[in-house]
């Protein structure tokens, strides 16, 4: 009777999350952000690495973001510089989940192995994770496939612990019982009775990982980590360091990061709203 109930609430999981305010709120910011991405190219000409204008001019009709010290458009950079960022934080977002979920489904269901996964989430959850990745990548060509390698070795940890947790509770529930009763095997149980209860946590483990990743992402592309010649919302940040505080240049900064500001915070309220539908600890009475 368990497992037939659990369907029917997983189908409204969707409805649920987007009765709370927080999820609501998330989803109208990146909401605003993609329309912003997909139509960003129709409103500027102009290409993000062209010499569009005067150098170092303040926000204006021509160009509504201004534009940085070579001239640049600030607009077309924000614009086509969010999909290195983004695409970056997803892939360390979906890899970090994946490895997280079933690092923590099996240590959680598995009484012999659950001490050293456990011990090895531990252990990679003591470590810094930017000044890591910065050590990291001075021994090695920063590429983007290698930040997002590098993030991914460090994201799975929380992702893991936080699933595991729930399925120590789960497996004791009567409908797991019931499945080794019937005859299933302990691999057949965790993989179809158990993972789906708790696959919903890692999902949104997977939407504020990507919150943190855009973060993190930026942060060292500012600090120079990867290529500053390659137009990102990182590397914007980490001209505008070197050049428009020099030059008074506000609108270099605040214009990304605004924009970034605004991606993390959607991520993370829908991660925390989706978060809360599914763990029963957090939910409101």
């Amino acid at each position: 009777m368990e497992t037939l109930i659990a369907v029917p609430k997983r189908r409204s999981t969707l409805a649920t999350l987007f009765r709370k305010k927080n999820a609501i709120v998330g989803a109208g910011l990146i909401l605003a952000v993609l329309i912003f991405i997909a139509i960003g190219p129709f409103l500027t000409p102009y290409s993000p690495t062209a010499i569009a204008g005067n150098f170092n001019e303040p926000p204006t009709v021509a160009h509504p973001f201004g534009t940085d010290y070579e001239g640049h458009d600030l607009l077309s950079q924000i614009v086509y510089g969010a999909y290195p960022s983004l695409i970056v934080a997803l892939e360390a977002a979906l890899g970090a989940a994946i490895i997280g979920f079933f690092v923590g489904v099996a240590g959680g269901y598995f009484d012999r192995t659950g001490g050293a996964l456990a011990g090895l989430t531990d252990i990679t959850l003591t470590f810094p994770v930017l000044p890591m990745i910065i050590l990291v990548s001075s021994l090695f060509v920063p590429t983007d496939q290698l930040i997002s390698f590098l993030l991914i070795a460090f994201l799975w940890a929380p992702v893991a612990r936080a699933v595991r947790a729930q399925v120590l509770s789960v497996k004791k529930r009567p409908f797991v019982d019931a499945a080794k009763t019937n005859g299933m095997g302990d691999t057949s149980i965790m993989l179809k009775v158990v993972a789906p209860e708790v696959a919903p946590l890692a999902v949104a483990y997977f939407i504020i990982n990507v919150s943190v990743g855009v973060v993190l992402v930026t942060a060292l592309q500012f600090l120079g980590v990867g290529n500053p010649n390659a137009v990102s919302w990182g590397s914007i940040l980490y001209w505008a360091q070197q050049f428009g505080f020099d030059y008074g240049d506000w609108w270099w900064v605040l214009e990304p990061g605004i924009i970034i500001s605004i991606v993390a915070t959607g991520f993370a309220l829908i991660g925390f709203g989706f978060e809360e539908v599914m763990n029963p600890r957090l939910r409101k009475k």
